[in-house]
């Protein structure tokens, strides 16, 4: 069954003034919504949450964002809905994960924290295109630290797929832990709406 969009581009502004007026009191990329519902419709929703995840879809031009919810309860035993950082898609005949151009490259760090010769130059949730200063191979995996603004660095594993027409190397790209996959989620998010901002001028 096809999904239709469930928000207009004005609601999904909406969302994004609620995460901007809460980002001192929640974690970077979440809002909290109250709810302002009666006792049954807390209950509904927390046996929905328990059984099956939450989300809200978005349909917005070519791109299609699913944010994830969260039920959560408050200091006064309150419930409110907590809005995750969404995955975002380009829609077509497949659909791609969103790939964010970086304004800088960042350099890819050995656990130890030493940089290494790999500049990311796109990134999207599952795949990257690396630069390679050095004049070497490539390498086929890596395991690797990727420094981000305002974040802890997320671990990632790559795997070689091809080089491109530009000589940058396409990898596949995996978040080790659930914290760097949100981590990498948030960051992918802050650069769409930088770079959504920066097509509107």
């Amino acid at each position: 069954m096809q999904e239709r969009p469930l928000l207009t581009a004005a609601e999904l502004a909406f969302i994004r003034q609620l995460q901007v007026q809460t980002a001192d009191d929640e974690k970077a990329g979440q809002a909290a919504l109250r709810v302002d519902a009666s006792q049954q419709l807390g209950e509904l929703l927390s046996q929905c949450a328990a059984n099956d995840p939450l989300r809200i879809h978005a349909h917005i031009a070519n791109q299609h964002l699913t944010f994830d919810l969260h039920l959560a309860h408050d200091a006064d035993n309150q419930p409110r809905l907590q809005l995750g950082a969404p995955q975002i898609f380009d829609e077509g005949a497949v659909n791609r994960a969103w790939r964010s151009p970086l304004p800088q490259p960042l350099l890819l760090q050995r656990p130890d924290t030493r940089p290494c010769d790999l500049w990311v130059h796109q990134l999207s949730m599952n795949g990257a295109l690396i630069e390679q200063r050095a004049k070497r191979k490539p390498p086929a995996h890596f395991r690797l630290m990727l420094p981000l603004d305002e974040q802890p660095p997320i671990t990632l594993k790559g795997e070689l797929v091809r080089m491109t027409d530009d000589g940058l190397f396409a990898y596949q790209v995996q978040a080790l832990d659930p914290d760097g996959d949100e981590h990498l989620r948030q960051f992918l998010y802050q650069q769409h709406r930088r770079y959504e901002q920066q097509l509107q001028r």
